[in-house]
């Protein structure tokens, strides 16, 4: 039998939000904390865009990410934030240097932090399809409730979608005009 409402939710979306506030946080911390790296990563410019990065150095530092000139066009990543999702380290400062050499003007540190936050939680997020427990599946919501604004996903996306019990009968065709 049917329940007086039942509630949807998008588990990448719901998963996304708990991250995206997270990453948020992290990136707005006065300090990042970096992680020095054994092996530096290696990010690769046109000769342009080089040029431009180097006098951009402030922003990726602000970001927690230290680059360092790397013959003519080239720049090694010293270190990064320690949090950044797993396995997604070159993908992401990839993109945040995308996006820094594509400002215009000066970078928009705020700006950058919510990009690269939405970047990480996009990245660090279950599936949508990914099989969960229950239990995991009522973690994810205890976890969602706790967060700033639960309804919708860094990208605008509704996480819960509230269906009433006459929408329902109404797709089903077993409203009566």
């Amino acid at each position: 039998a049917l329940g007086h409402r039942v509630d949807q939710h998008d588990q990448h979306a719901a998963h996304e939000r708990i991250n995206y506030e997270y990453y948020l946080r992290k990136f707005g911390e006065p300090a990042p904390y970096t992680q020095p790296l054994l092996v530096p990563l290696t990010l690769e410019f046109t000769a342009g865009e080089a040029e431009l990065a180097r006098s951009r150095l402030q922003a990726f530092a602000e970001a927690g990410v230290e680059l360092e000139p790397f013959g003519l066009n080239a720049f090694l990543v010293r270190a990064h934030p320690e949090w950044l999702p797993k396995g997604e380290e070159q993908a992401i400062i990839e993109e945040m240097a995308e996006w820094i050499l594509s400002e215009k003007k000066a970078v928009d540190i705020a700006k950058l932090r919510e990009k690269a936050a939405i970047m990480c939680s996009c990245k660090a997020s279950i599936k949508a399809n990914d099989r969960m427990t229950r239990e995991e599946g009522e973690a994810l919501l205890g976890r969602l409730a706790a967060c700033e604004q639960p309804y919708t996903c860094p990208h605008g996306r509704p996480i819960v979608v509230h269906i009433s019990t006459y929408q329902l009968e109404k797709m089903f065709k077993r409203v009566m005009s």
